[in-house]
């Protein structure tokens, strides 16, 4: 198993930390350099007037599940921000329905990162069922992230 660096272990806390990423529930399953898998259930919190997951959670959880794959690449004084997303959503996932986002980083260039995302819903009977593909860009920023967070 590779390990994750302590800056990245860090940045990671912080995001799922984050009051968003906690009100939708996302929790973290599995997180390795360059890939990530993430959880939660569908409550009346993040569904929409159809009680079904809302289409704007999916591309949020999308992209936070693409820079939890992306921070452990990435140097103590670099961090990285979405510059593209293409997401499609094939079908609906009902309240009460546990989904799951994972993402894959392709490849880590000098200056940009793209990742392959996907979502799944799991049925009471435990079928998989995809439910959304996504492909994110990411520009790479040389500059210590520290001076980020003491400005906000």
């Amino acid at each position: 198993m590779t390990t994750i660096p302590d800056h990245a272990l860090r940045h990671s806390r912080a995001l799922l930390d984050h009051v968003f990423q906690r009100q939708c529930g996302l929790t973290l399953v599995e997180q390795e350099p360059g890939r990530c898998l993430c959880r939660l259930t569908v409550t009346p919190a993040i569904d929409n007037l159809s009680h079904c997951l809302h289409g704007g959670v999916t591309y949020a959880m999308l992209d936070v599940t693409s820079m939890l794959a992306t921070l452990p690449l990435l140097g103590p004084d670099e961090y990285a921000v979405s510059t593209s997303m293409a997401v499609s959503i094939l079908t609906a996932v009902p309240r009460n329905t546990e989904a799951e986002f994972e993402s894959q980083v392709v490849r880590a260039g000098r200056t940009m990162i793209f990742t392959s995302c996907r979502a799944v819903r799991i049925g009471q009977d435990g079928r998989r069922t995809v439910f959304a593909t996504g492909q994110i860009t990411k520009a790479r920023l040389r500059q210590d992230i520290r001076a980020l967070t003491r400005a906000a």
